[in-house]
Protein backbone atom coordinates (compact mmCIF):
# COMPACT_ATOMS: atom_id res chain seq x y z
CA UNK A 1 0.00 0.00 0.00
CA UNK A 2 2.73 2.55 0.57
CA UNK A 3 4.36 1.72 -3.11
CA UNK A 4 0.61 2.61 -3.91
CA UNK A 5 0.53 6.10 -2.52
CA UNK A 6 4.64 6.92 -2.90
CA UNK A 7 3.61 6.10 -6.49
CA UNK A 8 0.68 8.43 -6.92
CA UNK A 9 2.76 11.54 -4.91
CA UNK A 10 5.44 10.94 -7.47
CA UNK A 11 2.95 11.00 -10.83
CA UNK A 12 1.61 14.36 -8.90
CA UNK A 13 4.79 15.76 -8.47
CA UNK A 14 5.72 15.19 -11.98
CA UNK A 15 2.44 16.62 -13.11
CA UNK A 16 3.77 19.76 -11.46
CA UNK A 17 7.05 20.91 -12.74
CA UNK A 18 7.88 23.34 -14.93
CA UNK A 19 7.56 20.91 -18.20
CA UNK A 20 3.90 20.69 -17.80
CA UNK A 21 3.25 24.07 -17.97
CA UNK A 22 1.59 25.61 -21.24
CA UNK A 23 3.46 26.86 -23.73
CA UNK A 24 2.70 30.85 -22.98
CA UNK A 25 4.42 30.47 -19.78
CA UNK A 26 7.86 29.08 -20.55
CA UNK A 27 10.83 30.76 -19.12
CA UNK A 28 13.35 31.55 -22.16
CA UNK A 29 15.77 28.86 -22.11
CA UNK A 30 18.54 28.04 -24.58
CA UNK A 31 18.34 24.17 -24.14
CA UNK A 32 14.48 24.30 -25.00
CA UNK A 33 14.24 26.92 -27.29
CA UNK A 34 17.16 25.13 -29.61
CA UNK A 35 15.03 21.85 -29.22
CA UNK A 36 11.76 23.65 -29.97
CA UNK A 37 12.86 25.73 -33.13
CA UNK A 38 14.85 22.45 -34.56
CA UNK A 39 18.19 24.34 -34.80
CA UNK A 40 20.71 22.39 -37.07
CA UNK A 41 23.91 24.30 -37.33
CA UNK A 42 26.33 26.23 -35.00
CA UNK A 43 25.26 29.11 -36.30
CA UNK A 44 21.99 28.98 -35.37
CA UNK A 45 22.62 27.63 -31.88
CA UNK A 46 24.82 30.95 -31.74
CA UNK A 47 21.95 32.72 -32.92
CA UNK A 48 19.95 32.12 -29.74
CA UNK A 49 22.90 32.53 -27.32
CA UNK A 50 23.31 35.86 -28.80
CA UNK A 51 19.62 36.48 -28.37
CA UNK A 52 19.52 35.79 -25.18
CA UNK A 53 22.67 37.62 -23.75
CA UNK A 54 21.00 40.65 -25.01
CA UNK A 55 17.49 39.96 -23.15
CA UNK A 56 20.41 39.11 -20.16
CA UNK A 57 21.96 42.71 -20.94
CA UNK A 58 18.70 44.18 -21.36
CA UNK A 59 19.38 45.73 -24.53
CA UNK A 60 16.72 43.45 -26.18
CA UNK A 61 13.31 43.05 -24.35
CA UNK A 62 12.43 39.72 -23.29
CA UNK A 63 8.61 39.80 -24.41
CA UNK A 64 9.59 40.44 -27.57
CA UNK A 65 11.60 37.30 -27.94
CA UNK A 66 9.54 35.39 -26.31
CA UNK A 67 6.31 35.98 -28.19
CA UNK A 68 8.30 35.67 -31.24
CA UNK A 69 9.58 32.23 -30.53
CA UNK A 70 6.25 31.25 -29.41
CA UNK A 71 4.89 32.36 -32.90
CA UNK A 72 7.68 30.52 -34.70
CA UNK A 73 7.95 27.39 -33.07
CA UNK A 74 4.06 27.31 -34.15
CA UNK A 75 5.23 26.66 -37.46
CA UNK A 76 5.49 23.22 -39.33
CA UNK A 77 9.07 23.46 -40.88
CA UNK A 78 11.75 26.06 -40.85
CA UNK A 79 11.04 27.16 -37.24
CA UNK A 80 14.47 28.80 -36.38
CA UNK A 81 14.33 31.07 -39.92
CA UNK A 82 10.80 32.28 -38.62
CA UNK A 83 12.41 32.98 -35.11
CA UNK A 84 15.15 34.94 -36.65
CA UNK A 85 13.56 36.91 -39.17
CA UNK A 86 10.69 37.58 -37.23
CA UNK A 87 12.60 38.50 -34.33
CA UNK A 88 14.86 40.80 -36.26
CA UNK A 89 12.45 42.36 -38.17
CA UNK A 90 10.50 43.57 -35.05
CA UNK A 91 13.52 44.31 -33.03
CA UNK A 92 14.09 46.45 -36.22
CA UNK A 93 10.78 48.36 -35.86
CA UNK A 94 11.55 49.20 -32.39
CA UNK A 95 14.75 50.42 -33.60
CA UNK A 96 17.04 47.57 -32.36
CA UNK A 97 19.75 46.18 -34.54
CA UNK A 98 20.31 42.48 -34.19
Amino acid sequence: MAKTTLSVAFVLAVLATAWWRPAEALALDASEMKVALATATPEEEGFIEYVLGRVEKGTLPEDLVHSTFLWARKKSIHKFQYFKRGLILRAAEKGIQL
